[in-house]
């Protein structure tokens, strides 16, 4: 079988991660595996099998207006022309709008679109255009893949979807590493207990909300700091309240005490050298960096956010959940793990059980059940 995937760029993140690992995973089964986004491969962060085909529209462009009409329009014949000449039995569209751009490119063709939804989409902002787009157009899709019950059933309900599975996020292990590396003692002092978050998305990973729960105890926990790995130190980009991370930071008094290593492709050491991970979404779709943290041992607290962390932790057992977006619980389950060091070993001892929970090759049977 042919597959073509569609997404918009392979620059970073979850859906991107899982792109490389479907791929990779369907040309092992022997599949003709491609791979089309609108990013050029200088921008790509996560590295493609050889035997996968790359293909590249190079049309990211930012535009507003009018200019975003036609660039979308371009974007969709673009596409289109592509489909034709990959000629794919199935393609599978990554996230709401590349679904909506896919399904509609490939109208007329031999070709059958499955839609694939990376967070819940119940939450995943949207431009109204968009989602009218996807109000009408989703259920043309071959079929559709969410990664929880509450996605899939939202799906149904708002958009008409059908024939929607449901598959989780795969853990890959071990966490495969990959330039750029930095070493987390290049970074902090091997001596310095670690709070540790991961993600590139400020306003949806949580992260004003991470760093307001640290500055309510780090004057009475002073051998602890707060690591988030993927965010770029010198970003702008805003977190709740308008504010960048480093900003905020600075504001609640907490700058000495947080550290921005920005991306890195060896996160694994990163876990490792954890002594806490913490989820802070405001939402997800079935979070990787949970399922990676909690794989390589790293006893993890997690907003209860829709969807995914209520999946993957037991509460209490292999992992601690407190109410989505409550800064004063999550200090509380901070300083909880941060006074019990018995505690923290007991949760991480048990996460790993995810790794045969949600392994590779079970998840990745899924999906060829899909097609």
């Amino acid at each position: 079988m042919k597959i073509c995937f569609y997404i918009h760029s392979l620059t970073g993140g979850g859906a991107e991660r899982v792109t490389s690992t479907l791929a990779r995973h369907l040309a092992d089964q022997g599949h003709e595996v491609g791979v089309i986004t609108m990013t050029s491969e200088e921008r790509d962060f996560y590295p493609l099998d050889p035997r996968v085909r790359r293909v590249t529209l190079d049309l990211a462009g930012v535009n507003r207006g009018l200019g975003k009409l036609t660039a979308n329009y371009r974007r969709w014949r673009a596409l289109r022309r592509a489909l034709k000449a990959e000629q794919p039995d199935v393609v599978v569209a990554m996230m709401n709008t590349s679904i909506v751009l896919a399904i509609l490119a490939a109208i007329g063709l031999p070709v059958r679109v499955y839609g694939s939804e990376r967070n819940y989409p119940g939450r995943k902002a949207t431009g109204r255009p968009w989602a009218l787009l996807r109000r009408f157009v989703y259920r043309f899709a071959a079929g559709h893949v969410a990664q929880t019950r509450e996605a899939a059933a939202w799906l149904e309900r708002h958009t008409g979807a059908r024939n929607v599975h449901v598959i989780p996020n795969p853990v890959v292990w071990p966490i495969p590493s990959f330039p750029p590396e930095v070493t987390p003692e290049s970074v902090v002092s091997p001596e310095r207990k670690v709070i540790l978050a991961v993600g590139s998305k400020p306003e949806q990973k949580g992260f004003d909300l991470l760093v307001r729960a640290f500055a309510g105890l780090a004057v009475d926990w002073p051998e602890w700091d707060l690591v988030i790995v993927g965010v770029d130190p010198t970003s702008e980009a805003v977190c709740g309240g308008g504010a960048s991370v480093q900003r905020l930071a600075e504001a609640v008094g907490v700058a000495q005490r947080l550290y921005l290593p920005g991306r890195v492709g060896n996160v694994a050491d990163w876990y490792q050298r954890a002594d806490i991970f913490v989820l802070s979404s405001r939402y997800e779709g079935f979070p990787n960096v949970l399922l990676e943290a909690m794989a390589s041992g790293c006893p993890c607290i997690a907003f209860d956010c829709d969807t995914g962390p209520r999946d993957v932790i037991e509460h209490g057992r292999n992992g601690v959940l407190v109410p989505a977006e409550s800064v004063d619980a999550l200090q509380n389950a901070m300083v909880r793990l941060m006074a019990d060091e018995g505690l923290r070993q007991g949760l991480g001892e048990h996460a790993v059980a995810v790794r045969q929970q949600f392994a590779e090759p079970k998840v990745m049977a899924l999906w060829l059940e899909v097609f």
